[in-house]
């Protein structure tokens, strides 16, 4: 629910620049590594859960890929955020559809929080060095390798786990 990811997303910046107005916006279209010039990227592998619409049948992942493109208009007090959240299908279904996972709202936060440290760095040349990327909360131990057969990401060649 990208509403979620809005009103959390505008809770983070604005404890950091209160008087700053960045849009976060869903980019279903948006590749990782392929930049508008001026924009910086940030990308992120967060533990997330999925339901086939199909069958119902409901995995987990720690490898869903979350990807950000940000901009910050120059001289101005303003910034977009554009966001690609990655999809995985069943295994089980044939030709099941891809479904794109649900988060914790504690993960979700984490992912943000991660994100505002990044833009704070390259937007406004803020922050430490040794600001660390909070991980995501893994619910539950998932055994088994990724399968990249039924990752979107995997599939277009953009996920760390796709070797």
């Amino acid at each position: 629910d990208t509403e979620l990811w809005k009103q959390v997303f505008q809770e983070l910046i604005q404890e950091v620049k209160p008087r700053h107005k960045w849009t976060l916006t869903e980019d279903k279209d948006l590749l990782p590594n392929s930049l508008e010039p001026g924009w910086s990227q940030y990308q992120q592998w967060a533990f997330a859960r999925f339901q086939c619409s199909l069958c119902s049948r409901s995995w987990a992942s720690s490898q869903v890929q979350v990807v950000f493109h940000m901009h910050k208009t120059r001289g101005k007090p303003r910034g977009n955020v554009k966001m690609r959240v990655f999809a995985q299908r069943c295994q089980k279904c044939h030709q099941s559809p891809f479904e794109v996972p649900e988060f914790t709202k504690e993960n979700i936060s984490r992912i943000l929080n991660n994100l505002v440290f990044r833009i704070l760095k390259k937007c406004y040349r803020e922050g430490f060095k040794s600001m660390e990327e909070i991980p995501t909360i893994r619910e539950i131990t998932l055994e088994g390798p990724h399968d990249s057969n039924n990752c979107e990401a995997c599939l277009q060649g953009f996920c760390a786990q796709s070797g």
